[in-house]
């Protein structure tokens, strides 16, 4: 509903995949940096390989088919999101049950993070959303390949690990281990499961190994500095993100699904400790929420999208906690101070995540600060072709909405003037009290 592209990061994904629209193959922010740049400063270079390029192409498709807007940004990310509430029912609907799964679905339907990062609102936006999807997409072929021991459906689980993979990297392989757990549910042999699990990887490898040794031999400079940028934000804190201890994302959850969510995981955690029950289905769900937040705890970069993906399992179980919990609690019939707490709990699994919902997006009414300076970008006339345009204040925009090159810095030496000029570029400033460009002088 926001008539702007916002800040981080939707703005970089939306003008590499304008510009990929005339070299799908070739990812670039600035298409023709004409001053110097350092191909290290992924908000400022050209070859654009800070992300992997699955959404890219997504939103690339969205613009080749629908035009290039901030709605064709989204639209995919639109598409995927309701099949992601689609596939959050049929898992909670095979784990537990049909009631399970919807309630898990509507919990999808009105997560607040999950609408803030499709609608590209926060940082990381789309990719999280997109990654989330592929991911659920592959668990859900892995536990039908676990009842039919089908290679087909191994082989489609792993295309989509790989679709994860080349979306947001590696920690979608948990997939492995949670199929490996579907496996051993269904009392699969060791023949069996290296059987289905290999054709599942190999399927990843082979939808994700392409684009990596594409890069490595096509822009070798680039590819290994992101390589090695992904190991950074293990071992250091990057782009101003502190390290806000091992105890962030578990706290995070409560701010991000509800309060009530650690009771769910409490209550089947002791289910769990039972050395009678074996429900290997029930170990991926806490495989599938735990092993993502335990890594991601020890990597001193933290950002709260980075664990989006283990939200429908949140969601799962958070809604097999309250039938649960309702189907004991009419059995507390004389208890009526227990049954009154049990029916409380039971509304703050209903209301927190709606509250949660309401305040994060307000129904589109809260409009982020870039509708302001993007409405100017807007109304700049058509340029020449080859337009550079200084004293930019948020040049990725301005690209995006006119074609030309921007920058923010507002002089350039004499001699850089006359070799642009030179070359058939035409210079402008643009004036900030005005909202408007003139000609360089």
């Amino acid at each position: 509903m926001d008539d702007c592209l916002h800040q981080w990061d939707e703005r970089f994904h939306a003008l590499v995949s304008k510009n990929m629209l005339k070299h799908p193959m070739k990812p670039t922010l600035y298409e023709t940096p004409v001053l110097k740049y350092d191909y290290k400063q992924w908000y400022s270079n050209h070859i654009w390989l800070h992300k992997q390029p699955l959404p890219l192409w997504l939103i690339t498709s969205s613009y080749a088919a629908f035009g290039v807007s901030e709605f064709s940004t989204r639209l995919p990310s639109l598409i995927f999101s309701l099949l992601a509430i689609y596939i959050t029912f049929l898992l909670g609907k095979n784990f537990f049950s049909a009631k399970t799964g919807i309630l898990a679905a509507f919990f999808m339907c009105i997560n607040g993070l999950v609408l803030e990062l499709g609608s590209g609102r926060i940082a990381t936006d789309h990719y999280e959303l997109l990654f989330m999807v592929f991911i659920e997409i592959s668990i859900l072929f892995a536990y039908y390949n676990s009842l039919k021991k089908t290679l087909s459906l191994a082989v489609l689980s792993g295309i989509f690990m790989g679709c994860a993979v080349i979306t947001k990297w590696l920690p979608c392989l948990v997939i492995l281990p949670i199929h490996y757990c579907f496996l051993k549910n269904t009392n699969s042999g060791p023949k069996e499961m290296i059987k289905q699990l290999g054709f599942s990887l190999l399927a990843c490898i082979l939808v994700s190994a392409p684009w990596q040794i594409y890069i490595l031999y096509t822009y070798p400079l680039e590819s290994r500095w992101e390589y090695f940028h992904h190991w950074l934000h293990v071992i250091e804190e990057l782009e101003g993100r502190t390290d806000n201890g091992y105890l962030y994302f578990i706290d995070k959850i409560r701010m991000n699904y509800s309060e009530i969510v650690y009771l769910p995981l409490l209550y089947f955690g002791y289910k769990l400790s039972k050395p009678t029950f074996k429900n290997y289905n029930l170990i991926a769900l806490f495989i599938w929420i735990f092993l993502p937040i335990i890594f991601f705890s020890f990597v001193k970069t933290k950002m709260q999208g980075y664990i989006l993906f283990v939200c429908p399992a949140l969601f799962i179980l958070t809604a097999a906690f309250f039938f649960e919990l309702k189907e004991n609690t009419s059995k507390l019939k004389d208890r009526k101070g227990l049954a009154v707490l049990s029916w409380l709990v039971l509304l703050a699994i209903l209301v927190l995540p709606i509250r949660y919902c309401y305040e994060r997006t307000a129904f589109g009414l809260n409009a982020p600060a870039c509708v302001n300076y993007i409405a100017y970008y807007k109304a700049i006339q058509a340029m020449p072709e080859k337009s550079i345009v200084l004293n930019v204040q948020h040049p990725v925009d301005f690209m995006f909405y006119n074609n030309c090159t921007a920058y923010t810095i507002a002089h350039i030496t004499e001699q850089e003037k006359d070799s642009l000029i030179k070359t058939g570029f035409s210079l402008y400033v643009y004036n900030t009290e005005t909202n408007s460009i003139n000609p360089l002088k």
